[in-house]
């Protein structure tokens, strides 16, 4: 990545904090928070929609993501008319408006965004059971155990057993989410640092025993793709031949997870998103006692 933006001749970032993509920028336009916008909110965790008003007005020369899209697209058009299309005028109103179709309003039962103000407002829907109708996205509508779509695209018709990958390297690495944090947001906050000051690599008694690790040893986690180096935390949550690095960003601190995932592409990524996407959870790497009892700086 960092050889990547060696490579720009200009990296712009638009973004709320200093974070690790910020210290690439030469140039960084501060983007405002919920509290200096509006917004319709919904959730992945539950059926109701929301307005978010204004708490307070930008801080300084703050502006929102959209506006800072539009003015960019009136500067290039008055530099060469008609060279972006993207709009060049802004108001979260009429974005709003915009945003809203028949089949939002019929599913919340309100006939535009400002009926929010009044209070939120809970879709409408028959069953909270996933497909529910018992229609699937399928060319037959139904639920296919033979899948000539998945013939289609290079593979079998018929669910078919497929050994896990090997590898020479003698542990599985997973990297799921960390619990304080959203990828790499919410991290850089004091109070979340207190929950989860520092990295560390998860390993079972006896593999970590094996490997002449203890307790809060420096280790370096490494693969054919990159290294880490972390603290390591002893535990049987993790299984014998697992080690386990939660995925996020730690300010002052040179951690990042993606150093050691490799891009092995998933098998019907492209089918869904139109992108191979990453195969994650076939991951592997080794571990090494780097020092005893040491914190990485």
């Amino acid at each position: 990545m960092k050889k990547a933006f060696e490579k720009l001749e200009m990296v712009v970032c638009a973004d709320q904090f200093f974070n690790e993509t910020v210290q690439h920028a030469d140039i960084v336009l501060p983007v405002t928070t919920a509290f200096e916008e509006w917004n319709v909110d919904a959730s992945y965790w539950h059926y109701w929609l929301s307005i978010n008003q204004p708490a307070i007005k930008p801080m300084y020369e703050a502006k929102c993501d959209l506006e800072i899209a539009t003015m960019l697209s009136r500067t290039i058009n008055k530099m060469a008319p008609g060279s972006c299309t993207f709009p060049q005028e802004f108001d979260h109103k009429r974005w709003l408006d915009q945003e809203f179709n028949d089949g939002m309003a019929k599913m919340f039962g309100i006939s535009s965004w400002d009926d929010l103000l009044d209070g939120p407002k809970k879709a409408n829907l028959p069953s909270s059971a996933a497909w529910y109708d018992r229609k699937f996205k399928t060319p037959s509508g139904k639920y296919e155990f033979k899948s000539e779509l998945a013939e289609k695209n290079g593979h079998t018709a018929l669910p078919e057993y497929k050994p896990e990958a090997e590898s020479k390297l003698p542990f599985h690495l997973f990297t799921p989410h960390v619990q304080f944090g959203l990828h790499s947001q919410f991290i850089n906050l004091d109070w979340m640092q207190v929950f989860y000051p520092e990295p560390f690599v998860y390993i079972h008694p006896s593999s970590a025993q094996k490997k002449g690790i203890s307790e809060n040893d420096l280790v370096k986690v490494f693969n054919g793709t990159g290294e880490v180096e972390l603290r390591a935390k002893v535990t049987t949550n993790v299984p014998e031949d697992f080690l386990v690095m939660y995925e996020a960003w730690f300010p002052k601190r040179q951690y990042n997870v993606q150093n050691v995932v490799a891009d092995t592409p998933a098998d019907m990524g492209l089918m869904k998103t139109g992108a191979p996407g990453a195969a994650i959870h076939s991951q592997f790497a080794d571990v090494v006692l780097i020092g005893k009892g040491e914190s990485v700086a």
